[in-house]
């Protein structure tokens, strides 16, 4: 979990909400921001107080296992509502030592509802990575800041109820996003998330990518995603407009928050955005995009810029140690800056340039970029990942080709798209996960693969005339 609610103040949140517990009038409560209070009212017309109390009530009942004498004063005093000198006399104790022992009760509480909510929060993510099928979510480096930017446009009253987060291929748009949507201070923000990624243009084995002359994503596509994703499917059946209408109420009942990602081209924008302006207001939008949209005042727009040298080491040492590089993750800070000088601090090209070090020395690895030193970013991806085709094996090269057909595919999916032996898929796909071609996520169960849009656009593209070369 990103962050766990400092005790005290749970303490006195708990506390408060006690003293409310026989409030009729209770309109707010105190626990509001926990995940195990919008467990207690997410879709039903459950009161304010009963809700609370119910978190309350079941806390106390885990209290008692264990403490029975400070459940009871607790019970006493505020469901009961007995004055403290009459619980005191009940007990058998001074009044003085009867407040002492509340707070000690209180404190014990806190602990049973802090454990609590850190469980249901790690439920509520497992739940959220699997029905949205959110990529991977690996440490951050440099981006703080702009991680608390975005978390703080989303949680603070609307400026813009559209943000859109830009910056270079492979910048970590993506990634930031990714761990925002987690962060537990959007529970109480919004009724629901969703995540919509703009699929890839058409790929064929043998010819490419089919030509940019239609939108990505589609308004219907965009629409009847959104409906499954808000657990609306019953209106999938509709026609185009009702659904669209349907959409529109829901999302003007409560605060929703909808991430479109990889927002690409100029037809995407043009075809998307008037949906979305529809659609938000008190529901917020958030877009990923290579491209800016400062020339739209009424979006903010949040821009990545490159890693510093010093978050770069810090990326290096941690992708090789992910990767069982013990030379590169031990490495001299001189030896990091040599790739840094050459490649910048552009987070994907850092990963591919550090997989390649795997198989070739680091001197090599460099001296074969250095080509391309001052060129756009283009041109480097270009460089490295011909380099890194030059390093596959033929069955290696045969299981990247396929992989648009197959994102996020299980390995029974690519044994039967790559024609190859298990043992043969076996050795491709760890030696893609070692160049940081091929991304693996899901548990020891359920493996699923997957590679990054620019490894699909840059590397695909040029990779059908590098094969038909050969």
């Amino acid at each position: 979990m990103d962050t766990e609610i400092p005790l005290s103040k749970l303490q006195t949140d708990i506390h408060n909400a006690l003293k409310s517990w026989h409030d009729p009038h209770l309109d707010t409560s105190s626990l509001d921001y926990l995940q195990l209070y919008q467990q207690a009212t997410v879709g039903s017309s459950v009161s304010v107080r009963r809700a609370t109390n119910e978190i309350l009530l079941e806390a106390l009942e885990t209290l008692a296992v264990e403490h029975e004498h400070s459940a009871n004063l607790l019970r006493l005093h505020f469901l009961d509502g007995m004055l403290m000198h009459a619980v005191a006399n009940r007990l058998n104790i001074g009044q003085s030592t009867a407040y002492r022992k509340q707070q000690e009760a209180l404190h014990q509480l806190a602990l049973i509802i802090q454990a609590k909510e850190n469980q249901a929060r790690i439920e509520y993510q497992t739940h959220l990575e699997k029905r949205l099928r959110l990529p991977p979510n690996p440490p951050l480096f440099g981006v703080e800041d702009r991680l608390n930017g975005l978390l703080e446009a989303l949680t603070a009253p609307a400026t813009s109820w559209l943000t859109s987060v830009e910056g270079l291929g492979g910048i970590g748009k993506t990634a930031l996003v990714n761990a925002v949507i987690r962060r537990p201070e959007l529970i109480v923000e919004f009724q629901d998330i969703a995540w919509v990624s703009a699929k890839t243009r058409a790929f064929f084995p043998g010819m490419g990518f089919e030509n940019e002359t239609s939108p990505a994503l589609t308004v219907e596509t965009l629409i009847d995603t959104l409906l499954e994703q808000f657990n609306q499917t019953a209106l999938l059946t509709q026609s185009p407009q009702e659904k669209k209408a349907a959409l529109i109420r829901l999302l003007k009942q409560a605060p929703y928050l909808i991430v479109v990602d990889n927002l690409e081209t100029m037809i995407d924008f043009q075809t998307l955005l008037p949906v979305l302006w529809e659609i938000a207001n008190p529901s917020k939008v958030v877009l990923t995009s290579r491209h800016s949209l400062h020339a739209y005042p009424e979006i903010s727009c949040l821009t990545l810029a490159t890693l510093s040298p010093v978050d770069t080491y810090a990326l290096i040492r941690y992708e090789a140690k992910m990767r069982g590089l013990p030379m590169l993750a031990n490495a001299v800070e001189a030896d990091l800056d040599r790739i840094y000088q050459v490649v910048g601090g552009n987070p994907l090209a850092l990963k591919l340039v550090a997989g390649q070090t795997a198989f070739l020395p680091l001197s090599q690895v460099l001296d074969n970029l250095r080509v391309a030193r001052g060129k756009n970013i283009s041109e480097l991806y270009t460089y490295i990942y011909w380099q890194d085709w030059q390093m596959l094996t033929e069955p290696a090269r045969q299981t990247l080709l396929i992989m648009p057909l197959a994102q996020e595919g299980i390995l029974k999916h690519l044994l039967v798209l790559s024609r190859l032996e298990p043992s043969e898929l076996h050795d491709a796909l760890q030696q893609l996960a070692t160049l940081s071609l091929v991304q693996v996520e899901g548990d020891l169960e359920d493996r699923r693969y997957s590679i990054h849009r620019l490894t699909e656009t840059f590397l695909l593209n040029e990779a059908i005339r590098w094969q038909s070369s050969v």
